[in-house]
C-alpha cells in the first residue's frame, strides 16, 4: 500500500486510488437533513410573510419529482427569495468558516510551538487563551500536529488536528471546530480518526509515516472555537464512536453520497 495525499484537490489516495475523506463520512447524519430544514423554514416565511399561497404544493412537487435537484432550481429561479431563505443557513456557515480557518491556524501555530516545531508568537488570538490554559494544565506532551492517517478496509483517509498524552499517561485525540458547540458528528469523525491511526499509524502528505502509537486513543476531545467561552469536550467511550463511525462509512455508501467511484 502506498499512501499520498493531493495537496491541490484535497484527495487522500491509496496506490492512487482517492479515499472517501473522513470528514465527509459526518455529512450523512447532517447534510440532508440540514438542507430539508432549511428548505421548510423557507416555505413557512414566504407562505406567511410573501404572501406565496402555492409555494408548499411547489415545493412538495419539486421533492417529489424524479430529477429533485433540476425541480429545486427551476423553484429558486421562479422564486429568488425561496433561495435566499434556503441558503441563509449555508452563507451563514461559510462565513463563520472564514474566521475559523484563522482561529484553526493560531491553534495549530500553537501546538507546533508546543512540539518544539517552530517558535512561539508573541501574541496569539485571545480566543484561544482557553484552550492553552486548559492544556498547559492537562496535557503532558503532543504527540502530533496535523497527521495523516488512512484505513484501507474503510477506504477512508483523513488528517488528525492534534493527538497528545494526558497527565495520566493515556493518549487523546484533539479536533477543532468552529462550530459553537461540539456535535455528535464531530465525535464520531474523531472516531474515525482513532480507528485510522490506531491501525496504520501517522504519515506526513508526502506518503511517509513517521509514527506509531504503543497505546491506544482513550479519549476523544473536541474544542469548539466559535463558542463564546472554549471549552474542550470529552468523551471516553471510544469505542462505540468507532462503531459510530464504521456505521456511518456503511450509510454513506448506502446513500451514495460519495463523490468518489
Amino acid at each position: 500500500m502506498r499512501y499520498s495525499f493531493n495537496e491541490k484537490d484535497h484527495l487522500h489516495l491509496l496506490d492512487d486510488k482517492p479515499l472517501t475523506g473522513t470528514s465527509s463520512v459526518g455529512d450523512v447524519l447532517a447534510k440532508n437533513l440540514v438542507w430539508w430544514a432549511a428548505e421548510l423554514s423557507a416555505v413557512v416565511c414566504l407562505e406567511s410573510g410573501e404572501k406565496i399561497p402555492n409555494i408548499r404544493e411547489e415545493y412538495l412537487s419539486a421533492v417529489n419529482s424524479p430529477d429533485k435537484k433540476k425541480a429545486i432550481d427551476e423553484l429558486q429561479k421562479k422564486y429568488p427569495i425561496f433561495k435566499k431563505a434556503r441558503f441563509a443557513h449555508f452563507d451563514k456557515k461559510n462565513e463563520t468558516a472564514k474566521t475559523g480557518v484563522n482561529l484553526h491556524a493560531e491553534l495549530e501555530h500553537w501546538v507546533r510551538a508546543k512540539m518544539g516545531i517552530g517558535p512561539y508568537k508573541a501574541d496569539y488570538d485571545p480566543k484561544i487563551k482557553p484552550f492553552i490554559d486548559w492544556a498547559e494544565n492537562v496535557v503532558k506532551r503532543f504527540l502530533w500536529s496535523e497527521a495523516h492517517c488512512f484505513d484501507e478496509d474503510l477506504w477512508v483517509g483523513g488528517i488528525s488536528d492534534t493527538g497528545v498524552e494526558l497527565n495520566d499517561e493515556t493518549y487523546a485525540i484533539i479536533d477543532f471546530k468552529s462550530a459553537k458547540e461540539a456535535y455528535v458528528n464531530y465525535f464520531i469523525q474523531a472516531g474515525g480518526y482513532a480507528l485510522q491511526v490506531e491501525k496504520n499509524g501517522l504519515w506526513d502528505k508526502e506518503g511517509k509515516v513517521n509514527k506509531k502509537l504503543d497505546k491506544p486513543i482513550s479519549h476523544l476531545i473536541i474544542v469548539p472555537f466559535g463558542a463564546e467561552t472554549i471549552e474542550p469536550a470529552i468523551r471516553h467511550n471510544v469505542a462505540d464512536y468507532k462503531d459510530g463511525f464504521r456505521n456511518c462509512v456503511s450509510l454513506y455508501r448506502l446513500l451514495g453520497m460519495s463523490k468518489i467511484n
